[in-house]
């Protein structure tokens, strides 16, 4: 296969290795660089990527209950339990009881929570911005559609909720 966008960006790798290793070796390294933008603000407030990930779906989905937050993160209560408790005593995220069904918690990120997770993501939207910059649109869309195809048909639903929500700062 030809790699020439791997020569493009300086990888060097072999035009034996298989298209799956690479975009596999590519996406673990840009995570982890993604990960590590958010982990220095989140470490300064004695927070975790779980806390992250709560805060993230909490703005961008609003009015998530505490039942699809664990469904989504693919989490229990229990491993949960304290990053909620934590980023609702820190006034960052609230619940709010469902009008239609008072049995349910329904997870909103505060002004406070929203402007933390502006914070977090800066560095993030930098690096993916400068990588788009660099890149065409067609391969912005080539790479929208790769990633598109490895998401589980049951998270469309969360891609289409979340694509559609408001931003930080909004």
């Amino acid at each position: 296969m030809n790699h020439a966008f791997a020569r493009e960006a300086s990888i060097d790798v072999s035009e034996a290795t298989p298209p799956w290793r690479l975009g596999l070796l590519l996406h673990f390294f840009a995570h982890m660089g993604l990960a590590a933008d958010a982990d220095a603000p989140l470490t300064e407030r004695g927070f975790g990527r779980v806390h992250h990930r709560i805060l993230y779906l909490a703005h961008f989905a609003p009015g998530i209950s505490v039942g699809e937050l664990l469904t989504v993160l693919r989490m229990t209560h229990q491993n949960a339990q304290r990053a909620l408790r934590q980023l609702d005593q820190e006034g960052l995220i609230e619940f709010k009881l469902s009008k239609e069904d008072r049995r349910l918690k329904l997870l909103h990120s505060t002004p406070k929570g929203d402007q933390l997770l502006d914070v977090i993501t800066t560095h993030q939207r930098e690096r993916i911005t400068k990588a788009y910059e660099q890149c065409s649109p067609r391969d912005v869309e080539g790479f929208f559609a790769v990633l598109g195809k490895m998401i589980d048909s049951n998270d469309q639903q969360w891609i289409d909720r979340l694509a559609a929500a408001r931003q930080p700062g909004q």
